[in-house]
């Protein structure tokens, strides 16, 4: 069983990498998907990713104290996004449309995310890495039954297509930096 305090920041680090994810699909819908937001969205998740695997480590084992308040924290963190946009807490264009399925979007890019984190912490576990990689395939291939906004010019990169990348950039970058920083590589420098 975790200490309260370890569940306490996997809560937090949950809510936070949340937060990251979420709230840089909502730029991307605002920006009618620029590329410029896009790959600043893509380095900002990939930091959070590596700093929320850096949190846990290797020291922390991985089981239901770490995962539950990790996916508990991550809902909230959608949540509280897509609160703050549906009450005009952050500016919306006058053509975006909150709607359910957007939710979809958000717990994809989250949840497929934390498996890679998990993964890691598992020693690259092979089992939960293919778990992400067929949650990103089978959303990349039901795409177009998630809701798009209309932006007036259309978008330039669909949310879809930020999804798959955000995954795409945490999947690589979580395993080289796992692998960059293991223990027995230390005395090599």
């Amino acid at each position: 069983m975790a200490s309260p305090r370890l569940s306490g920041a996997a809560f937090l680090a949950g809510a936070a990498l949340a937060a990251v994810i979420s709230g840089g699909l909502v730029e991307e819908r605002l920006s009618a998907g620029s590329l410029h937001v896009g790959a600043v969205v893509n380095a900002l998740v990939t930091l959070a990713s590596i700093l929320t695997l850096a949190l846990l480590g290797r020291r922390v084992p991985l089981g239901p104290g770490v995962v539950v308040p990790q996916v508990a924290g991550a809902a909230v963190g959608v949540l509280l996004v897509h609160v703050a946009l549906r009450r005009g807490w952050i500016t919306g264009a006058p053509w975006l449309a909150e709607r359910p399925a957007q939710l979809v979007n958000d717990a994809v890019a989250v949840f497929a995310t934390l498996i890679v984190v998990w993964a890691c912490v598992n020693r690259r576990d092979l089992r939960l890495l293919v778990a992400a990689l067929a949650i990103a395939l089978l959303y990349r291939a039901t795409g177009r039954f998630w809701h798009l906004d209309a932006a007036p010019l259309g978008f330039l990169v669909t949310v879809q297509d930020l999804v798959v990348a955000q995954f795409v950039c945490a999947a690589l970058a979580l395993p080289l930096y796992d692998w960059m920083t293991r223990d027995d590589l230390a005395g090599w420098g």
